[in-house]
């Protein structure tokens, strides 16, 4: 079992989450007031689903990238409002697509846009696209715009609003899922796919637990009996002060660089809800933890399609040892590793875990045996998504892999479950040095079951689901390292020196410095987290000596690629 001896201050009922004939969760009903106002003010805008239908005789060779929201209305034939779109106006293409899949916050053209083109491609299938409370609101409230508004979700707290958006879609197509770029988006794809019967035979229901960090390690500890760190949600700064202190956290500093305490207790403190560390917080004493408590209440909820504000914070005990996330694809149940990842996360620039490095690893080694820390990291992450009731669709789980002071032994805790892809360019990566990726999978897991046009030009290409193995084997070293900035003020030079060495570096295949960092006056700041680094490179040898020689160097120029003022 977990080793959780918290008082927990929720009820079990509020993560095994009941779900009703509309989606609505049992503790969660109504939306807020403010969308409320944001649907009256969009209503003259009806919400339309927008289908991309597979191209005709389109080649499986053809490498095009699939269609933008921005590129909906109109710059592909085959991309049309369903309303619009009677059965008997359709080309022969679209008339033969049955199967498809709703892409929600489909934006990127290496996650949503590669899935929505591949189904259409390799499958013959149509893509639905649809955007999340929050990105509609984002994009009409903060970018002022106005074309998007009929791609957004029913409201569904409306089941007359659902059931209309439902009848505008073709009677001949069959959704076999729903695929969720956002973190933002996922409990509305949770609540669609429950609106739309998709649950249980394709869709995994509505359950908090999936999103929120303190019920995620409450009910991998309870339902899955797995080992986790303590913790407590904390309503009040006292609480807060009252649980670390249970942890050993003391008024004065501790651990390196620690003052008169022999203590090495270290206490994390973050949101409830969040991504990529984002208000993350690792604190060495009560005045650094009195600190990020303040700091994350006054922050509001991460994804949140009404800006509100948390309640509540998480503290729990620091975990020691090395971080693994595992993306993993489930197809009702049966759950395969894509890829295996191990994080190099310094601290630098005052913060606790900048990422430098996202490496990936075997699980097996190349006589086929499993690695004992590796396979124990995937096991884990398997059972967690089990006791969350993640069936189906694309996760990326994050652990923390030490050894216990008391047996010797492995010790795998979970960092969080998060119920969508790994948010990085991984497929040329994957593809190169495992032979497959994760995305491929999905549609395989999705789609896979119509073998009718097997042997066509269309589905020769196809990744074949029972052709992968439970646990992936890499063939090549490879990671994405993140240029992490280490300078702060106004761009006065760039050095071009340095990037073109790190370009010829042996092991860098890829490389990409963002574009508001490629200009002499633009705004620099010190990478504190994934959302302040400046670009990424693409690391790939089948030498190790070699790999590890050209990242400790590329670490190194990382310092060195921006002067400033």
């Amino acid at each position: 079992g977990g080793a959780d001896d918290t008082e927990y201050n929720v009820d079990d009922d509020t993560i095994n989450m009941a779900t009703d004939s509309d989606g609505e969760s049992a503790n969660d009903s109504t939306r807020s007031d403010a969308m409320r106002e944001l649907r009256r003010k969009w209503s003259s805008v009806p919400a339309t689903p927008t289908i991309a239908w597979p191209v005709a005789d389109i080649a499986p060779e053809d490498d095009a990238a699939g269609n933008t929201l921005g590129d909906i209305d109109g710059e592909n034939d085959h991309v049309e409002r369903a309303a619009a779109a009677p059965g008997d106006q359709r080309t022969t293409a679209t008339a033969t697509a049955t199967k498809a899949i709703i892409i929600m916050d489909g934006f990127s053209p290496y996650h949503g846009q590669y899935l929505a083109h591949a189904a259409r491609r390799d499958y013959g299938a149509a893509a639905i696209f649809v955007l999340s409370d929050f990105l509609a609101r984002y994009l009409h409230e903060v970018e002022g715009q106005t074309d998007h508004l009929s791609s957004r979700l029913p409201d569904l707290d409306d089941a007359e609003e659902i059931e209309s958006w439902m009848s505008s879609l073709p009677e001949s197509l069959e959704i076999c899922g729903i695929y969720c770029e956002s973190d933002s988006g996922l409990e509305d794809a949770e609540r669609l796919g429950v609106s739309m019967g998709l649950y249980p035979g394709r869709h995994d229901g509505v359950n908090d637990a999936r999103r929120d960090k303190y019920l995620m390690n409450r009910m991998v500890s309870k339902a899955g009996g797995l080992d986790v760190v303590r913790q407590r949600s904390c309503r009040t700064l006292e609480e807060a002060e009252d649980f670390a202190r249970e942890l050993g956290l003391g008024e004065e500093e501790t651990g390196e660089g620690g003052g008169s305490s022999s203590s090495s207790v270290l206490v994390v403190v973050k949101p409830p809800r969040g991504v990529a560390s984002d208000d993350v917080h690792l604190c060495r004493n009560l005045p650094s933890l009195r600190t990020a408590f303040d700091k994350i209440l006054s922050s509001p909820v991460f994804g949140s399609s009404t800006a509100a504000r948390h309640e509540s914070v998480l503290v729990q005990e620091f975990a020691t040892g090395t971080e693994y996330a595992i993306d993993v694809v489930c197809r009702d149940g049966e759950r395969k590793a894509a890829a295996l990842w191990r994080y190099d996360k310094r601290a630098v620039n005052g913060a606790p875990f900048v990422y430098h490095a996202t490496e990936l690893v075997s699980a097996a080694d190349k006589e086929g045996g499993e690695a004992d820390v590796e396979r124990e990291v995937c096991d884990y992450a398997f059972r967690a998504l089990d006791a969350l009731g993640v069936r189906w669709g694309l996760s990326h789980v994050e652990v923390i892999a030490g050894t216990s002071a008391e047996t010797g032994r492995t010790r795998v805790r979970l960092v969080e479950v998060n119920c969508r892809q790994h948010n990085t360019d991984f497929v040329p990566l994957t593809n190169a040095c495992i032979g497959y990726n994760a995305l491929d999978m999905v549609l395989a897991a999705h789609l896979g079951d119509n073998t009718e046009d097997e042997g066509s030009p269309r589905g020769r290409d196809r990744l074949q689901w029972d052709s992968v193995p439970v646990l992936p084997t890499t063939r090549a070293h490879g990671a994405v390292v993140h240029f992490v900035s280490h300078v702060e003020g106004s761009i006065s030079n760039i050095r071009f020196d340095v990037l073109g060495e790190v370009e010829d570096l042996p092991s860098v295949m890829d490389m990409h410095v963002y574009p508001q960092f490629m200009e002499v006056g633009n705004p620099i700041e010190k990478t504190v987290d994934i959302r302040s680094d400046t670009g990424w490179a693409h690391l790939m040898s089948d030498d190790e000596e070699e790999f590890r020689r050209d990242y400790n160097r590329l670490v190194e120029l990382m310092k060195d690629m921006f002067e400033v003022e």
